[in-house]
């Protein structure tokens, strides 16, 4: 036993010692679509965005497809979260068993702003003009068990971000695991998410026109358009892992009420540096749950401190699972998310 709680600390301090290095230099601003950042479902958000590992909900489709896999009857859920700079985000989805070792699901994500004043130099009041911004992400994914410890899943993404009257467009994959060592609760996750093409922009405000010969006399313009970049999807690696302190897959500190478990990610998107996530959960006969969490690494007075709770309910023969998610931005102020999943 000494020697699992040994594992599991050196794994921990690996994990956050990894996550403290900074590099020299920040990659923020060198991919676009950052709204695959914001955290699907209130309980993965509550602990800290550590949830490799640990998800194992409809949600997972947005975290780490291979958790849907632990999905055992049809389940639909939905996210709403009234994010910074009155940001809406909102997350639905579906996941059934499509056999004994496999799953699958459909998922959609949407942001979206209220119309916002466009202004000028001239008119730095407004224009009486208004324009909005809106990002969609529509899912597909797949979970197979390939051992009975072991799962493996892959969401196919379609991605579509727009501003104004330009548009971006691009497809892009999730590939994860999860493996149940089967030593005193211990699970593993990884996963690599939004790996794909890159977007750029277009829409009818670039068109222009240009003098394509200016040494030829008379008016020579011809309809052309201004070339816009392309900019990568945020990509990100992450890895987890899930411990049991007390409960749940625990033999040696065994409850049939009681489960605490520790979770802890260590993720690495390619505009920012490593990053640390820790996260407690704590549940009473797996009916009433406790959260709190914390993120590491993260951008000086913003994301920090997370904590939330669950509850699961029957009602007219079919269950319910109700999350909250408290998040404080710091100067940025905290947000509010909340989470319901129905189990048919």
């Amino acid at each position: 036993m000494k020697k699992r709680y040994f594992l599991t600390a050196l794994i921990l301090i690996l994990v956050f010692a990894a996550a403290g290095y900074s590099q020299n230099f920040s990659k923020v601003g060198t991919a676009v679509a950052q709204f695959l950042k914001i955290p699907a479902g209130a309980r993965g958000a509550s602990l800290g965005g550590a949830y490799a590992a640990a998800a194992e909900d409809v949600f997972a489709m947005a975290w780490n497809p291979a958790g849907i896999g632990h999905i055992r009857r049809p389940s639909l859920s939905g996210s709403y979260n009234n994010y910074i700079a009155d940001l809406k985000y909102s997350f639905v989805g579906y996941a059934m068993p499509a056999s004994n070792q496999s799953s699958f699901g459909v998922s959609a994500i949407f942001l979206t702003t209220d119309p916002i004043e466009i202004t000028t130099i001239e008119q730095p009041n407004g224009t009486g003009t208004y324009y909005d911004y809106s990002g969609i992400v529509l899912g597909l994914s797949y979970s197979q068990g390939l051992t009975d410890r072991l799962n493996v899943g892959v969401t196919l993404k379609l991605i579509r971000e727009s501003i104004f009257r330009e548009d971006a467009s691009a497809v892009a994959f999730d590939i994860g695991s999860q493996f149940d060592t089967g030593i005193y609760g211990v699970r593993l996750g990884m996963c690599i998410s939004n790996f794909g093409s890159k977007m750029r922009l277009d829409g009818p405000d670039i068109n222009t026109t240009a003098d394509t010969n200016p040494n030829m006399q008379g008016d020579r313009e011809t309809a052309s358009s201004l070339q816009t970049l392309d900019w990568p999807l945020p990509m990100m690696f992450r890895m987890g892992i899930l411990v049991d302190l007390f409960g749940g897959g625990n033999p040696d500190f065994h409850s049939e009420k009681n489960r605490l478990t520790l979770v802890a990610d260590a993720n690495d998107p390619i505009d920012h540096n490593l990053r640390g996530n820790l996260g407690a959960e704590y549940s009473w006969n797996e009916t009433l749950a406790l959260r709190v969490g914390y993120h590491t690494n993260y951008d000086n007075n913003t994301l920090g401190l997370t904590f939330g709770g669950g509850l699961n309910f029957g009602y007219g023969g079919n269950e319910f699972s109700l999350d909250y998610a408290f998040q404080d931005f710091g100067l940025l102020d905290y947000v509010h998310q909340y989470s319901l999943t129905v189990y048919f």
